[in-house]
């Protein structure tokens, strides 16, 4: 009795080994396509670009990653409607979300690699936005280069000119999979411009007040020094009012006027002598181009 009962135990433990490795391989076996392209569903649904990306054969870079963090809405209701093995080993989804009160039913394709099923590029959708100021524009987090389509995970997207705060105009645009959308943002000067056009006029006021040794061309300056003397050794200016900005409506240009400005000639008299004569400008003005240009607002005096 003794005996049987200890090749009994034996028997079950070897079962219970057996069952255990079952177990181990059903858990570790992995996951299929279809298992695959509703989790890539879920995490759009939930927002988790890290997730999505992780299901992508061929990840987007971090534009894409920012972009989405931004994202105005994600998708709902997502389902897989249909897996099916394709001719070349691939595997096509049928996918079905709602998104903007709209049902989007797309197809995609899956590839089976080293670590498991992936979905291909076909998953990403793409984005081209147009904006009549500046070259970059803000998609969620993340600035681009304006015209150039840009691969972004499947969303609502807030499409903004750039530099925000110094532009205003936004557009609002879903991109699905396997398609393109586009985006047209008529911008305009936003009213904050003005104050960081000033910053930047003034911080160049300061170096053209800077003492020299002749009239810069750039810096709005009429010197008559020749008038009363014969050499002209140094200028030493100072700045009683700053010139005011006021940038163009089309953002392109500026005039700084109402400026006034001192300055001080240092030479000799046609008598050889030592001499100075000082000069005051009323109408002090600056004028040149305005671009917008990588995320940042340029002045250029002309």
């Amino acid at each position: 009795m003794r005996r049987g009962a200890v090749i009994g135990i034996a028997a079950a433990a070897a079962a219970l080994a057996v069952g255990g490795l079952a177990t181990a391989w059903l858990l570790n076996r992995p996951a299929s396509a279809d298992a695959v392209a509703a989790d890539y569903l879920d995490a759009l649904a939930a927002g988790d670009a890290d997730r999505a990306v992780a299901l992508l054969a061929q990840p987007p870079d971090a534009d894409a990653m920012a972009a989405f963090a931004g994202a105005a809405e994600t998708i709902d209701d997502g389902r897989v409607v249909d897996v099916s093995p394709a001719d070349d080993g691939r595997s096509r989804a049928e996918l079905s979300f709602r998104l903007e009160d709209h049902t989007h039913t797309v197809s995609v394709s899956l590839i089976d690699t080293s670590d498991g099923w992936r979905l291909e590029g076909g998953a990403l959708g793409a984005l081209v936005a147009e904006t009549s100021i500046g070259d970059t524009v803000r998609i969620g987090d993340s600035s681009v280069a304006a015209g150039e389509a840009v691969p972004l995970l499947p969303a609502v997207y807030t499409v903004q000119a750039s530099p925000v705060g110094l532009l205003d105009g936004q557009a609002t645009v879903a991109v699905v999979p396997g398609a393109q959308a586009k985006a047209a943002i008529s911008a305009s000067v936003a009213p904050g411009a003005a104050d960081r056009a000033q910053e930047q006029l003034e911080a160049y006021a300061d170096q053209c007040a800077q003492p020299a040794a002749e009239v810069s061309d750039a810096c709005g300056t009429v010197v008559p020094w020749q008038a009363d003397l014969a050499t002209l050794e140094r200028i030493a200016f100072r700045i009683e009012r700053m010139p005011v900005v006021e940038l163009s409506a089309d953002g392109r240009g500026f005039d700084a006027t109402g400026g006034v400005l001192v300055a001080t000639a240092y030479g000799t008299t046609p008598a050889g002598d030592d001499g100075s004569a000082t000069y005051r400008t009323d109408a002090w003005a600056l004028r040149g181009s305005v671009e917008f240009t990588d995320d940042r607002m340029v002045l250029t005096v002309r």
